[in-house]
């Protein structure tokens, strides 16, 4: 904003953002580097899970029991993070995987944009289940955003800005 001399003046600098600390019974990460650090590990343990399970179950059995064990955890820790604000203590609904619309979006993409290429491409003769977990966890995360961006509205109708 342009003061009187015609030089423009510094915004205020915005308060540091508090993080509640990390509950670990039941599983509530709400700091961004937390979250950061339970992806690393959840790539980590991903990897490790694979690598046993091809020794346990080499083949297509061993990959099927990983893409359902995957699909499990990703909903535990989507379900388990936070956004900044949101309450920590109570559950979510059922049906809520991220804090706002845009994640959920960026995750459905991610999951189904690749399966859905897969599978329209005829490629879809190996690694069936990985296909379908992944159209399964987009179609959640796009019916995530879906009522979060209902419920947003519907609260914005109810409750309108003064």
């Amino acid at each position: 904003m342009p003061s009187p001399d015609g030089l423009t003046t510094p915004s205020p600098i915005e308060e540091k953002k508090i993080y509640p600390p990390t509950q670990w019974w039941p599983l509530r990460v709400i700091d961004p580097w937390h979250k950061f650090g339970f992806l690393v590990l959840f790539w980590v343990a991903g990897f490790v899970l694979g690598w046993l399970l091809s020794l346990a179950a080499p083949g297509q059995a061993g990959l099927d029991v990983f893409f359902v064990l995957n699909g499990m955890a990703v909903i535990a820790l989507a379900r388990s993070f936070r956004g900044y604000g949101e309450a920590v203590r109570p559950p979510r609904p059922w049906w809520r995987l991220t804090a706002r619309p845009l994640g959920g979006w960026w995750l459905a993409a991610y999951y189904l944009i690749p399966s859905i290429a897969a599978v329209t491409a005829g490629r879809h003769s190996d690694l069936q289940l990985s296909y379908l977990s992944s159209i399964v966890l987009g179609v959640a995360f796009a019916n995530s955003s879906i009522r979060l961006m209902i419920n947003r509205r519907r609260t914005r109708s109810t409750h309108p800005q003064s």
